[in-house]
């Protein structure tokens, strides 16, 4: 019995092994210290795979030479264009107020539709201004109903229990 509920908070948690922890930072690098103006910038874009719907999260580092310290002193603009229409589809803007610890300017925008996009980001800042850019694909979303494959676990463990109590009686 004691092995039966051990396996059925097991199964219960096992929703919680699968949700995605807060959007802030982390992802998939997109750019890596691609030259804008006279700054370096790296885009990561979180989740690798984004889905329709669903939140999409972009963290940027500048860093400014001859160090490449961080250069926390600019403006970036994100731009998303839809690559079938070449409609820009959404502004927003990366900002170190997002970030977690302040040295990346993050951003968190949803798209509701399917296709290919082209990300854009702006930047200003005192020593000069540039842009870079990087492709993105929006996915279907894709959604487990975790409720109900806890539930089916649940009755499965429980058959198994009911059916082994039975046998060994």
């Amino acid at each position: 019995m004691r092995h039966t509920r051990l396996l059925l908070i097991l199964l219960l948690s096992l929703p919680l092994a699968f949700t995605r922890a807060g959007a802030h930072g982390g992802g998939e690098i997109q750019i890596a210290n691609a030259p804008v103006g006279p700054y370096k910038l790296t885009a990561w874009l979180n989740p690798p795979q984004p889905q329709a719907g669903k939140t999409m999260h972009i963290t940027i580092g500048l860093s400014e030479p001859p160090d490449d310290a961080p250069m926390l002193d600019a403006t970036i603009a994100v731009q998303i264009t839809a690559v079938a229409t070449n409609q820009l589809i959404l502004t927003t803007q990366a900002t170190t107020a997002q970030s977690i610890n302040r040295l990346f300017y993050e951003t968190d925008f949803t798209l509701a539709d399917v296709g290919d996009y082209v990300v854009t980001m702006v930047v200003t800042a005192p020593g000069g201004e540039g842009t870079a850019v990087f492709p993105m694909t929006v996915n279907p979303a894709r959604d487990a109903n975790w409720l109900l494959i806890g539930l089916l676990a649940l009755i499965v463990v429980t058959l198994g229990s009911l059916y082994r109590n039975r046998t060994a009686v």
